[in-house]
This record gives C-alpha cells, sequence and structure tokens, in this order.
C-alpha cells in the first residue's frame, strides 16, 4: 500500500522530520485558499501513487493564489500512469543548495532492512547511482536494533564527504538524526520502503523532505486502519477490494476478455501463462484460496458485473473443499442469473464425480484437464468476439 506523497508528510512531521509548509486540496477554491495561507511562492503537487509527475509535466509552479487555482485546473482529472488526479498538494516553493537521497527498504536476498544514502537526490537518482555505484551507500540493519548510533555516523560521514564547502554547521548531527526517525517511521508503520528524494539543504534550518515516499506492507493493513482508503481506484473498487480482502481473496483486473476463477496464486498463474501461449488473454482472474458453495455463488456474481468477461474459465482442485457443494454453488447462480458468457469448468479432486455429474446434468460438461479446459476458453472467446 503506497501512501500518497501528503500522507507521508503527515507521518514525517510526526516523526520529527522536517518538511516543507504544504496543505492539501481537492477543489479550485481549496487550491487557492491554500495558497493564500502559504503566502509565498507554491509548487502544485498531483497527489498520486505513480512517480514521475515532474517528467510528466504535472508539477506546477505559481506566484499567486490565482495562479496556483489555475495550475490546479489544468491538471486536475487528468490521468497518471493510469491513475485519475484527484487531489493536489499545494506547498511552499524552496530554494535548496544541496540534495541528497536517504531512504530505509528491505533487502529480500538476505531478510533484513536496509539504509540506503547517496549525494546524488533528483529524479534521475537511480540511473546517477547505477553509473557511479560509490555514490551509493548500503548499510544493512538488524531489525532489533534498528539504526544504531555507529550507522548514524558512518552514513551522515558519507553525505557530508560529498557536500563541499559544508557551511551548515549541524549538518552531521542533524542526518544523524534523520536516519534514526526515518528508520523510527519504517518500524513503526511496517513498511517495505520509506524514501526522502530528495533531501534538500537550504540556506537555513534543518534539511527538509521536500518528496516523501512511503510503502507499507499490505499484510498490516490491519495495524494501520486510518491509512486504509481509496488510491488509484474509484470508491467502488475500492469497497469491492476490502470485501475479497475480508474473504481471503486476491482479485486483479487485466484486459483481455477471460475470466479466471481459481485458488492458490500459483496454479492461477500456470493458468495465465497457458492462456497467454495459446493466444488468449485473461480478462481478470480472482485467487479464492478455500471456497464453499456460498462463496463460489458469490464469486460468479463478481465475474457477472465484469463488462470485460467473454468466457469464464473455472479451475476446481478440491481438497479440503467438495467439488459437489461447489457445482451446487454454480448451479445457485444459474438458477437466480442468465450468464452474460459461456462458463468453462475444470473439475478434479474430493468428491469430482459427483460434481460433475451436478454439472452436466446443468448443461456444462467439466473438463479433467486443465490445458483441454483452458483450449476450450479459447476457442468460446473466438466464438463469442
Amino acid at each position: 500500500m503506497r501512501l500518497f506523497e501528503y500522507e507521508a508528510k503527515e507521518i514525517f512531521s510526526k516523526h520529527n522530520i522536517s518538511v516543507p509548509r504544504s496543505r492539501y486540496a481537492e477543489s479550485q477554491q481549496g487550491v487557492f485558499e491554500a495558497a493564500r495561507i502559504l503566502n509565498a511562492p507554491v509548487v502544485i503537487k498531483p497527489q498520486t501513487t505513480t512517480k514521475a509527475r515532474g517528467k510528466a509535466g504535472l508539477i506546477r509552479f505559481a506566484d499567486t493564489p490565482q495562479e496556483a487555482a489555475q495550475c490546479f485546473s489544468e491538471i486536475m482529472g487528468r490521468t497518471h500512469g493510469g491513475e485519475i488526479i484527484r487531489g493536489v498538494l499545494v506547498e511552499e516553493k524552496v530554494k535548496t543548495c544541496k540534495e541528497f537521497f536517504l531512504a530505509v527498504t528491505v533487502d529480500y536476498t538476505n531478510a533484513v532492512p536496509v539504509l540506503l544514502g547517496s549525494p546524488l537526490g533528483g529524479v534521475d537518482v537511480e540511473a546517477d547511482a547505477k553509473g557511479n555505484p560509490r555514490m551509493l551507500k548500503k548499510i544493512r540493519l538488524s531489525p532489533s536494533e534498528g539504526v544504531t548510533q555507529g550507522q548514524a555516523f558512518e552514513m551522515a560521514d558519507f553525505l557530508c564527504a560529498h557536500t563541499s564547502p559544508l557551511p551548515w554547521h549541524h549538518l552531521h548531527e542533524e542526518l544523524q538524526e534523520l536516519t534514526r526517525s526515518l528508520y523510527r517511521v519504517f518500524r513503526a508503520y511496517d513498511c517495505e520502503l520509506v524514501e526522502i528524494n530528495p533531501l534538500a539543504l537550504t540556506e537555513q534550518g534543518p534539511p527538509l523532505a521536500l518528496d516523501a515516499l512511503i510503502t507499507i506492507d499490505d499484510e498490516s493493513q490491519f495495524r494501520h486502519p486510518e491509512l486504509v482508503r481509496p488510491r488509484a481506484q474509484s470508491q467502488e473498487e475500492f469497497a469491492r477490494e476490502q470485501e475479497f480482502k475480508k474473504r481471503g481473496w486476491t482479485y486483479i483486473p487485466l484486459e483481455g476478455e477471460i475470466g479466471i476463477l481459481s485458488s492458490g496464486a500459483g496454479i492461477t498463474m500456470a493458468i495465465l501463462d497457458l492462456i497467454h501461449f495459446n493466444g488468449g488473454k485473461a480478462a481478470n482472474f480472482l485467487d479464492t484460496a478455500q471456497m464453499d458453495r456460498k462463496g463460489i455463488y458469490d464469486a460468479f456474481q463478481i465475474f457477472h458485473k465484469s463488462p470485460n468477461t467473454k468466457v469464464l474459465l473455472v479451475n476446481i482442485f478440491a481438497g479440503l473443499n467438495r467439488c459437489d457443494e461447489l457445482a451446487l454453488g454454480i448451479t445457485d447462480y444459474l438458477r437466480d442469473f442468465k450468464a452474460p458468457f459461456p462458463i468453462v469448468v475444470r473439475m478434479i479432486g474430493n468428491k469430482d464425480q459427483e460434481g460433475r455429474a451436478i454439472l452436466e446434468e446443468a448443461g456444462i460438461k467439466p473438463f479433467p484437464s486443465l490445458e483441454e479446459a483452458v483450449a476450450k476458453a479459447i476457442e468460446e472467446v473466438r466464438c463469442v468476439s
């Protein structure tokens, strides 16, 4: 779960990480008022979870509230990385003397957090660091200890060594405290990534987080309910996603024609590959984990509402659940609704003979082979297209 910039900066402020003065707004009048209150030249920053807003020409500058409101009208409602811009951060424009990059993320290879720092802050920091790896410092951290005093000193030393001349008398101490604060955010919010880019030095005052990025582990959302809200999705999509999470389901919309209802992420990915290799495209997939009669009935209604689904491919590999119960869930759906798509079923496992008999009576002939079922689904797509 990636937070919006304004949310990340609110968290930073609570943990003594300095940020520019700013206000979040979702209307032209709100932007005007925010700029008026800040009483300074401002930056208008669209709030999306997709990066590279500046390169896309979406970050604007304004000297007056009127100009700020005009900038808002020019970018509001546009899309960036598939996201519709619904709000902006109105932030005071800051004159910088030097920019750094600072982050805490997860080193999945070694299963530890890692502190990252570079004196090459800015939009091209990844490319710059790749071209000059000595300008990126990595310090592995202990999850139990966090950033130790020695590690904080080491990172501050590295950053200050590339800041010359050094008129900022307290910079070394400020960077030490900043690295520790950044880790406290990382730990407190169960983060996968906490990033400041750029971290700016100004002519006066402490280093400022001009941009802020926080990504929280999806599995820990229940620990941070105040941050669970729609991002890069409509209210309807968000409500549906929350319902899926309560059930332990994973639903992913795609751009093809074949809907997939299956149990288990591994087999679902294999189905996606089979469809692709045989010239088809998936419209979406629902990974359902364990499912019962009512569950499969509810799952069918989800696909029923999907306009892109031209064929529904159902993979049933029953273990603890039973094929006959799942087959009854499908016939319950067919009793209550007229399916807007052909239904292709692959069924195997516990009580599969009984399940097949139930489906055949309803006019659906299940396949024991996944490859056969995929081929049939692609054939059906071609027939209805």
